[in-house]
């Protein structure tokens, strides 16, 4: 495989995109976590917990899709440039 390549530049594709995935998923499990507590008793403490854990969610994504993008944009973008 030359550096450079299709293929090397679809593996490279394929590892960024990994990385973002289990950013992501692992966002959505501690959010979900926090939300837990809200499904089963209705208080402030864990309607608090809710909020906290729509927020992890919508973080981990925000921060998942940055990573991605910055990585995209120092790996990929300089073989684009060269071909």
């Amino acid at each position: 495989m030359e550096l450079g390549s299709a293929e090397h530049k679809q593996l490279l594709t394929k590892g960024i995109v990994k990385v973002a995935v289990k950013t992501a998923s692992i966002g959505f499990f501690l959010g979900f976590l926090f939300m837990l507590p809200s499904f089963f008793r209705d208080n402030a403490f864990s309607s608090g917990l809710f909020f906290l854990g729509t927020g992890v969610i919508f973080v981990s994504l925000f921060y998942a899709l940055t990573i991605a993008y910055k990585k995209y944009q120092r790996i990929i973008k300089p073989f684009a440039s060269n071909h």
